[in-house]
């Protein structure tokens, strides 16, 4: 009682009960039977239906599925009667966004071993027992009850090790805040760094703790598997840090804070830049307002949202239940890795119409404005974050071309330095760029090899055309040499599109210079 994850007495008994009856059935389908022999399994349910020469086995495989799926549907198609009880209201409202903060609000995460970025999309294979609980809990929630099909949001959170690490009870893989990780004296101890013979001049950063800074996740599309696993078609959209922990069984839940880079904060534009009277009273509500600015191009940025190639329906019109067999893998691979802008410019145009609504607002802090923060008040959270080393800059490559710190500060000069080493690599290696980058090429850059199909629109924002490059750029090379491996989580962590392209440009230019070496 009094913890956030006490649940009200007069509700217990329905809750444990309905909790007991679908995890016990799930476990026996998901865990049990598979593992037994098929003599074995039939000696243990000793019954005539189960004969191998009438396929008892696979019958009675077939019915307890039909079970479970009977039990889940009637388990996620209801909702507590306690509506009273904050915490049961939590775990079973949709996650969403708090426009006046900046914040998702009751946002399940999913704690894995690897990390993704912004402009990335994946197929998800949904195995362990909480996670298909979780998702099933987000797929139920699709609807606002008026038809009107809402985004479908989980946060992606770096865990190394993933559950087998959760499970290890060590305090370093525990889910925190940033203020609980900022209080942790022995944080440090679990960074670490790495190169390789080949590549000596550049070390990657490792770390071997669970990170509080992540990734907001939207699911596109799923498909349930035959035995109970799930496949989900999912688009990464923006960074996040953790602010509250909601709960953490049976599985994590947390409020959390969605970060821009640091040219999109109002109190960091032109005009604004140096001021010494921010802190995070003021800023907390600007930087609310640029959140919901920012998710209003999400139409436009992740619109072409591709349905799974698999039939969700068989011939009788019920829900398909997929086999190994029945993925098309080399289709969902062309789905993947990145996600595509849409080809509708109603959707940008009204995007922008509502920013321009928003920025007459933040165009500029005026005096009046800096009157109404609290002195003394907190430093703004990203400041917070930066001072407090959870956010850090890439780190630099030697032996590439040092940059004066003003051209390191302008993303319109990285931008045009980062395509001009594209095209070198490209070049050098024969390598094609995938639609999907080659179309946030600048239009007046078409003296270069590489050539785009398609222009985005003139009407989208640079800045964000540069952000969405600073995470693509990376990811085609993080995979050639040891040191670019391991990245993610740095670009993840970076504070700015400027640094994230600076980090990125020294390492193509570093890798040109190897390649120019080779045929020199």
């Amino acid at each position: 009682p009094g913890t956030t994850n006490s649940i009200a007495i007069d509700v217990m008994p329905a809750l444990l009960l309905r909790t007991a009856l679908v995890a016990s059935i799930a476990s026996v389908a998901f865990s049990f039977a598979p593992c037994l022999p098929k003599r074995a399994a039939t000696a243990i349910f000793s019954d005539s239906s189960l004969d191998e020469d009438n396929g008892g086995i696979e019958d009675f495989e077939k019915e307890r599925m039909n079970l479970v799926r009977s039990l889940q549907r009637s388990y996620y198609r209801d909702t507590p009667d306690d509506s009273s009880n904050e915490t049961m209201e939590s775990s079973h409202s949709a996650a969403s966004l708090d426009t006046a903060t900046g914040r998702i609000q009751n946002l399940p995460l999913w704690r894995v071993g690897w990390v993704e970025t912004p402009g990335r999309r994946n197929c998800l294979n949904v195995h362990e027992m909480q996670y298909t609980h979780m998702f099933e809990r987000i797929l139920s929630q699709s609807s606002d009850g008026q038809g009107k099909d809402e985004p479908l949001y989980f946060g992606h959170l770096y865990l190394p090790g993933g559950t087998t690490s959760a499970k290890s009870g060590e305090e370093r893989y525990q889910l925190k805040t940033w203020r609980d990780e900022l209080k942790d004296e022995n944080r440090f101890e679990n960074y670490d760094s790495s190169s390789t013979l080949n590549t000596p001049d550049i070390s990657t950063p490792t770390v071997d703790r669970a990170a509080v800074v992540g990734c907001l996740m939207q699911i596109i599309d799923h498909r349930r598997m035959e035995d109970g696993k799930l496949m989900i078609l999912v688009q990464a959209l923006e960074r996040f840090v953790v602010e509250e922990i909601v709960d953490t069984k049976p599985y994590s839940v947390a409020n959390v804070q969605i970060l821009l880079d640091k040219e999109e904060l109002p109190w960091e534009r032109e005009g604004n830049s140096g001021r010494k009277d921010m802190n995070e009273n003021l800023c907390k509500h600007l930087r609310g307002k640029a959140v919901a600015a920012s998710f209003y191009y999400h139409d436009y940025e992740f619109g072409d949202r591709p349905r799974l190639p698999v039939q969700d329906k068989n011939d009788t019109g019920d829900e398909n239940y997929l086999s190994k067999d029945d993925i098309p893998w080399l289709e969902i691979s062309k789905l993947l890795p990145f996600a595509h802008y849409s080809t509708d410019g109603m959707c940008l145009d009204a995007a922008n119409e509502k920013t321009a609504h928003v920025d007459d607002s933040m165009l500029t802090l005026s005096d009046d404005d800096s009157g109404s923060s609290v002195a003394g008040g907190e430093l703004p959270l990203e400041q917070e974050l930066w001072n407090g080393g959870i956010t850090w800059d890439p780190p630099p490559v030697s032996n590439v071309v040092i940059r004066q710190s003003q051209e390191c500060k302008n993303c319109d000069t990285l931008e045009t330095l980062l395509w001009l080493a594209l095209d070198d690599f490209c070049r050098a290696t024969g390598f094609i760029l995938p639609e999907e980058i080659t179309c946030l090429l600048p239009p007046e850059m078409d003296y270069l090899d590489v050539k785009a199909d398609r222009h985005l629109s003139s009407n989208y924002p640079k800045i964000r055309r540069q952000r969405r490059l600073s995470y693509l750029a990376p990811a085609l090379i993080e995979n050639l040499e040891t040191p670019m491996k391991g990245m993610r989580q740095i670009w993840l962590n970076t504070p700015s599109t400027s640094a994230r392209l600076l980090g990125a440009l020294e390492r193509y230019d570093y890798l040109n210079n190897k390649l120019m070496g080779q045929f020199e």
